[in-house]
C-alpha cells in the first residue's frame, strides 16, 4: 500500500482535515482549503506539478442507478516537498490533500463516481467533463494547464462496447458475460478532454486506406443510418483541410466519433472520441440547406478543435474563447469548398455577426474575455461573445494584418505550444512578429471591452458599399438592419411583418429566406390585435413558395407561432394526415404539443394519437424508444390541465427531473409558452430561485437555456414585475449567472419598455 491510499470518503475527508491542520504556511493552507478549483490553487499547482499520468480502472454496473466505482494510480513530478490538493468533489472540501516529496510521486486511490456527469441511461453512458467535471468522477488535478497521459480499462456489462480517446488494445471476458476493455495511453491532454463511453452502440467503420474511422450510434431508422458515408466524407474533408492549413498532421492517434441521442451540446471535441448531437448529424429525408450547412460546420468546428483546444489548450478557462474562436473562424473557411454554391459572405453574416449582435444588445452582454476566479463558474463563460463575436473579431484581425501573416502566426503558435498550453497574449506575440500592425491595440479594443469593437458598423459596411460584396449579401445585410430598426422601437410590429413578408415572397436565396423566417417569430408573437392577415400570407407561402426549404421552415414557424384559425387548421391538417413533405418525426412530435396547447379540447386525442405513432405497435413504422420516452416526457407540459403542468414544473425543479437537459428545456418552454403567459407567470420566481442549483447540477449551456425557456415566452407586465422582484431581492447575485438571466429577459424588457413609451 502506497502513501496517500484512500479507501473511502470518510478516510479522504479525515486525511484532508488532519493534514491541513498542520500546514506550515498559512497562505498555502488558505489556498488548499478553497472550494472548487480557484485560480490561486491552479497557479500553485502549475508551478509545482508536471509530467502527470493517470492509470484508471472503472467498473460499470448494468443497473442504471448503481454507482460506477474505480481505482487509479496518479503519478507526477513535484518540484518541491510539501502539501498539494488533488480535486475530488466527493471528498471533504472537494479536495484530497497529498503529502508529496520532491521528485516522482505515485498514489493509489479508490473512488466512487458521481453519475451526474456520466450521463447514465439504461443502455449507455458517456462522460462529459468540460469544463471541470472530471473531479466529480475520479481524483485529479482538474485544470486545463496540467495536461496528463491517461491509461484506461473499463469493466462493462454483457452486450456493451466501449470507446475512449485511444484504441482498445485488449478485451478480456469476465464472469456473468461481462468484459474488460483496456485502452492505450493517450497523448498529453487536459482532464476535460478525457473521454469514455460505453453501451449498446451500433458501429460503422470507414477505411480509405489512409485512415480508418469508426462511428458509434443508436439510430434505428435505416434511411438516417444511410447518411453515414456522407458524414465520414465530411470528416475526411475537414481533416485534410486542417492538415494543409496548419502544416501539422492530425495530432492524435485516431478519429472515432459517437453520435449521441439527446446530447446536451452540438458536439464535444474529445480527441479520438468526438461526441456529436444525433439530431444535427442524422438529418431528415429532405434536409434544408441550413440543416446540411449546419452539419458540415459542426463537423468542421469539432475537427478544428483537435488543433485549437486539444493540441494547444488555453491555460485557464477565462480564455476558453481562444479555442472556440478558431473552431468557428476556421470552420467558416473549411466549408467553403464543400458548398461552392453558397454565398459564404452571406452565411458569415447570418451565422456569426447576427448572433453576436443578438446578445450584445442585451444587458447581459460581456466582453469576449471575462474574469474567472474559480473553475466552478467556468461553464458560465460560454456565450455568443465567445462563439460568435470572437469570430467576427478574428475575421477583422485577419483582414487587418493580412491572410498570409495571419496563417503563419497560427502555424508558429501551434508548433511552439504543441501538447501544451498557451494564452491569447502568446498568439498576439506571434502575430506581432509576422506583422507591422498594432495587434495589441486591436485586441484591447475588441477583446477586453464590453461592447468593444463596432459590430453595427461592420454590418452597415455590408450594405453601404464599403465592402466589395454581391447583391445577395447586401440583401441579407438589409434584412438584418431592418431587424435592428424594429428592435430599437423605430418600426411597429405590423409594419415590420409586412416588410418581411413582402421580401419573402420575392426571395430566391434559401439562406436569406431562412433569415427572414427566423426574423418573423418576434413580431408575429408580439403583434397586438388580429393576426389573420399576416398568418394567411404565411399559410399560403408554406404551400406555394418556390423554395422547398422555405415551405418546410414556414410550416415549422406556423406550428410554433401561429394563432389564427387558418394557421392552426393548416397545421392540424398536416399533422393529422402526416402529409408534410420533408417533416421529421421530431417535427410531428413538436406539432402535436403545439396543437395540444392551441386546441385544449382535443389535447388528449392529439397526444394519444401521436404517442401511438411512436410506441412500436405499428410494424410499418420505425420504432425508436428514445423518441417515445422523449414525447412522454415533454408532452405532459403541453396538456391543458393546470395540475399536470404544475407537477411537471415541480419535477423540473429537481435534478432528477432535468437529467436529459434538452427534454427539460423543451418542457419548460411549453409550460411558459407565449399563449400561456398569464397562467405561467407563477413559474418565473421559483424558476429563477432554482437557477443556482440548475447551474450546480447542469452542464455548461443549461443555465442559459433554462433562463431562455423560462422567460422567452413572456411579455406581460406581471412577468416583468416577477423578474424585477427577483433582481431587487438578490442585489449580490453572481454576475456571470445574472448575465444569463438578462440575456434571456431581453425580449420581455424591450417589449415593456416600448409599450411604456407608446
Amino acid at each position: 500500500m502506497k502513501s496517500g491510499f484512500v479507501r473511502s470518503l470518510f478516510l479522504a475527508t479525515a486525511l484532508s482535515l488532519s493534514i491541513m491542520a498542520c500546514q506550515p504556511t498559512v497562505r498555502n493552507k488558505e489556498v488548499l482549503a478553497q472550494e472548487g478549483v480557484s485560480s490561486e490553487l491552479a497557479g500553485l499547482r502549475r508551478n509545482m506539478i508536471s509530467d502527470v499520468s493517470y492509470n484508471i480502472s472503472l467498473s460499470i454496473p448494468a443497473e442504471k442507478d448503481s454507482a460506477v466505482t474505480g481505482k487509479e494510480t496518479v503519478s507526477f513530478l513535484s518540484s518541491a516537498k510539501g502539501k498539494i490538493a488533488l480535486d475530488y468533489t466527493s471528498a471533504g472540501n472537494e479536495h484530497i490533500i497529498l503529502d508529496v516529496k520532491k521528485g516522482r510521486n505515485s498514489f493509489d486511490l479508490d473512488f466512487t463516481a458521481d453519475n451526474r456527469f456520466l450521463n447514465r441511461n439504461e443502455e449507455y453512458l458517456y462522460s462529459l467533463f468540460v469544463p471541470a467535471h472530471a473531479r466529480s468522477v475520479f481524483p485529479c488535478f482538474d485544470q486545463p494547464d496540467i495536461k496528463a497521459r491517461f491509461t484506461l480499462s473499463l469493466d462493462i456489462p454483457e452486450g456493451w462496447t466501449a470507446v475512449s480517446n485511444t484504441a482498445a488494445l485488449d478485451t478480456v471476458l469476465l464472469e456473468n458475460g461481462r468484459s474488460r476493455i483496456s485502452f492505450g495511453e493517450t497523448e498529453p491532454i487536459s482532464t476535460y478532454l478525457f473521454e469514455f463511453t460505453a453501451g449498446k452502440w451500433q458501429e460503422a467503420i470507414s477505411d480509405d486506406g489512409v485512415r480508418a474511422m469508426t462511428a458509434y450510434y443508436r439510430e434505428t431508422d435505416p434511411k438516417k443510418v444511410a447518411q453515414l458515408p456522407d458524414i465520414f466524407k465530411e470528416v475526411r474533408q475537414a481533416l485534410s483541410w486542417m492538415e494543409e492549413y496548419t502544416g501539422i498532421k492530425m495530432p492524435f492517434s485516431k478519429y472515432d466519433f459517437v453520435i449521441v441521442p439527446n446530447f446536451q451540446f452540438g458536439g464535444m471535441e474529445h480527441p479520438g472520441a468526438i461526441l456529436f448531437n444525433e439530431r444535427t448529424m442524422f438529418l431528415g429525408e429532405e434536409p434544408t440547406p441550413d440543416e446540411e450547412f449546419a452539419r458540415k460546420k459542426l463537423i468542421a468546428h469539432e475537427t478544428a478543435h483537435l488543433w485549437f483546444g486539444d493540441l494547444v489548450t488555453m491555460r485557464w478557462f477565462d480564455e476558453v474563447w481562444t479555442k472556440e474562436v478558431f473552431a468557428n473562424h476556421l470552420a467558416a473557411k473549411m466549408v467553403e469548398p464543400m458548398f461552392p454554391q453558397i454565398n459564404h459572405e452571406l452565411a458569415w453574416l447570418k451565422g456569426y455577426l447576427a448572433l453576436a449582435m443578438d446578445e450584445e444588445r442585451t444587458e447581459g452582454a460581456t466582453a469576449i474575455r471575462q474574469e474567472l476566479p474559480n473553475l466552478s463558474d467556468a461553464g458560465l463563460i460560454y456565450n455568443n461573445m465567445v462563439y460568435d463575436k470572437a469570430p467576427v473579431m478574428m475575421r477583422m484581425l485577419e483582414e487587418y494584418i493580412g491572410a498570409d501573416p495571419f496563417r503563419e502566426s497560427l502555424r508558429t503558435y501551434l508548433k511552439t505550444h504543441s501538447y501544451g498550453n498557451a494564452t491569447w497574449d502568446d498568439l498576439v506575440a506571434a502575430m506581432d512578429s509576422q506583422s507591422d500592425k498594432d495587434v495589441r491595440a486591436f485586441s484591447d479594443s475588441w477583446v477586453n471591452s464590453r461592447r468593444g469593437g463596432d459590430m453595427p458598423g461592420v454590418l452597415k459596411s455590408f450594405s453601404d458599399g464599403s465592402q466589395d460584396v454581391n447583391e445577395e449579401t447586401v440583401r441579407e445585410a438589409g434584412i438584418l438592419m431592418a431587424k435592428e430598426d424594429f428592435l430599437a422601437g423605430n418600426t411597429p410590429a405590423k409594419d415590420y411583418l409586412e416588410t418581411l413578408l413582402s421580401a419573402l415572397e420575392k426571395e430566391s436565396n434559401s439562406l436569406i429566406a431562412s433569415t427572414i423566417i427566423s426574423s418573423l417569430r418576434t413580431p408575429l408573437t408580439e403583434m397586438e390585435g388580429d393576426r389573420s392577415d399576416p398568418e394567411r400570407c404565411i399559410v399560403k407561402m408554406s404551400l406555394t413558395h418556390p423554395l422547398e426549404s422555405c415551405r418546410l421552415q414556414l410550416k415549422r414557424l406556423l406550428a410554433t407561432c401561429g394563432t389564427s384559425e387558418e394557421a392552426v387548421t393548416t397545421i392540424y391538417g398536416i399533422w393529422s394526415e402526416e402529409n408534410g413533405k420533408a417533416l421529421t418525426v421530431n417535427d410531428y412530435m413538436s406539432f402535436a404539443c403545439q396543437l395540444a396547447i392551441r386546441l385544449p379540447d382535443k389535447a388528449d386525442e392529439i397526444i394519444s394519437t401521436q404517442r401511438k405513432r411512436l410506441d412500436g405497435s405499428d410494424p410499418s413504422r420505425v420504432f425508436n424508444k428514445n423518441n417515445l420516452d422523449h414525447f412522454d416526457f415533454v408532452s405532459r407540459a403541453a396538456m391543458p390541465d393546470p395540475q399536470t403542468r404544475d407537477q411537471v414544473f415541480a419535477e423540473l425543479l429537481t435534478p432528477e427531473g432535468r437529467t436529459v437537459e434538452p427534454w427539460a428545456e423543451e418542457a419548460l418552454g411549453y409550460l411558459n409558452h407565449f399563449l400561456r403567459d398569464s397562467a405561467s407567470v407563477k413559474y418565473i420566481r421559483p424558476g429563477l430561485d432554482a437557477l443556482l442549483e440548475v447551474k450546480a447540477t447542469g452542464d455548461i449551456f443549461f443555465p442559459g437555456k433554462w433562463c431562455g425557456a423560462l422567460l422567452g415566452g413572456h411579455r406581460s407586465t406581471e412577468a416583468l414585475q416577477a423578474l424585477d422582484s427577483f433582481l431587487e431581492d438578490n442585489p449580490d447575485y453572481p454576475q456571470l449567472l445574472k448575465n444569463k438571466i438578462l440575456v434571456a429577459a431581453y425580449g420581455l424588457q424591450r417589449f415593456n419598455r416600448e409599450k411604456s413609451l407608446n
